[in-house]
């Protein structure tokens, strides 16, 4: 019990450093790619239809469907862990900072998919209860797995260029462990469950 409160009394620390400042500008890049998502497909229906149509295939592809149809919270674990996990491993490549990609492109599909409920005249109050169930634990836990990959990317440029503001790359991996351990973690298996399971009901309200 003690290792357990030491452990998250380093996470809190760490919470607190210049980690907080990284998730909150990932937030904001995701806010404002949602926005920019939601224009282009107000804009232009067609790209809208594309995108559906790949997100589908890769929904199909993913392996989170069972045997009759409806979402295995096993399969979306994995497929959700697969990515968060992805978006740190990029952080190990310097400067280009690649996990944002995942931030933008996940925005811009929220938007997409919301315009594309507007084109359609269908209430936007039925694509809320669709994402909002999970969202509000999935869509952070990919937040902080965006900001973990950018502190990693950062400090992998300062490692590179031997700036005095480099941190030494075992404590940060621990730190950023701790993340993905107590908050990731639990986050995504509580949104997996959700999805599965409540998402579906709260949307029959709305039908």
């Amino acid at each position: 019990m003690n290792v357990l409160r030491e452990q998250l009394s380093l996470l809190g620390q760490f919470l607190r450093t210049d980690f907080r400042r990284i998730f909150l500008g990932c937030l904001l890049a995701m806010a404002l790619a949602i926005v920019l998502g939601f224009v282009i497909g107000s804009l232009s229906p067609e790209t809208v239809d594309a995108v559906l149509e790949q997100f589908m295939a890769m929904v199909e592809d993913a392996g989170i469907l069972d045997s009759s149809g409806g979402i295995s919270p096993f399969g979306l674990l994995t497929n959700n862990w697969t990515a968060m996990l992805t978006a740190v491993v990029y952080g190990f490549v310097p400067f280009l900072f690649l996990p944002a990609v995942s931030i933008v492109s996940n925005g811009l599909l929220i938007g997409l998919l919301a315009a594309w409920y507007h084109n359609s005249g269908i209430s936007l109050g039925l694509y809320l209860a669709g994402i909002l169930p999970h969202g509000i634990f999935e869509l952070p836990a990919l937040v902080i797995s965006a900001a973990c990959g950018v502190c990693l990317c950062r400090n992998m440029g300062r490692i590179v260029t031997s700036s005095p503001r480099r941190v030494p790359m075992v404590e940060l991996l621990s730190d950023l462990l701790r993340v993905l351990l107590f908050l990731v973690m639990p986050m995504t298996v509580a949104a997996a469950f959700l999805e599965a399971y409540v998402t579906p009901i709260v949307m029959a309200l709305f039908l």
